[in-house]
């Protein structure tokens, strides 16, 4: 089994999670302020290490009526584009997945309001939430999950 971190782009945070070796279990990761592509990048390619992740995973956001690919899926594509290149050449074997993440703030929200989280709080975690969602979701489309 791998580790895989989770990445939910943001404007104005960047929500991030890891999963456990096993694949059994996601811990939310504090947020990332995002800053420059380039130092966004190097922050992740230190998490990698750090943490020994094999896989990456981008949320791929759509459009919400039509589903289409709007700005901000372009902006994912260009990311996970930066950062497998900066991977290969740090030598790192790490993969980076873009992966739709239509509906996934919706079932974020709903999982943070059943565990308890209080609404004043939820704004904060949402983002590492969705993070969580994108890991797991993930691993069951591998089959790695039981």
């Amino acid at each position: 089994m791998s580790r895989v971190l989770g990445v939910d782009l943001g404007l104005k945070r960047t929500g991030l999670a890891v999963s456990d070796e096993l694949g059994l279990t996601a811990r939310a990761l504090p947020n990332l302020v995002p800053r420059s592509r380039k130092e966004d990048v190097a922050f992740l390619i230190e998490t990698v290490r750090d943490l020994g992740v094999d896989d990456i995973v981008i949320g791929l956001p759509a459009l919400p009526r039509s589903g289409d690919e709007g700005p901000m899926a372009k902006r994912a594509r260009g990311f996970a584009e930066a950062l497998q290149a900066t991977l290969i050449e740090a030598s790192l074997t790490t993969r980076v997945h873009l992966v739709n993440e239509a509906h996934s703030s919706i079932h974020a929200s709903a999982r943070l309001v059943e565990s308890g989280v209080k609404k004043s709080k939820r704004k904060e975690a949402l983002d590492a939430e969705v993070a969580r969602g994108l890991v797991f979701d993930f691993i069951a489309s591998r089959g790695n999950r039981s």
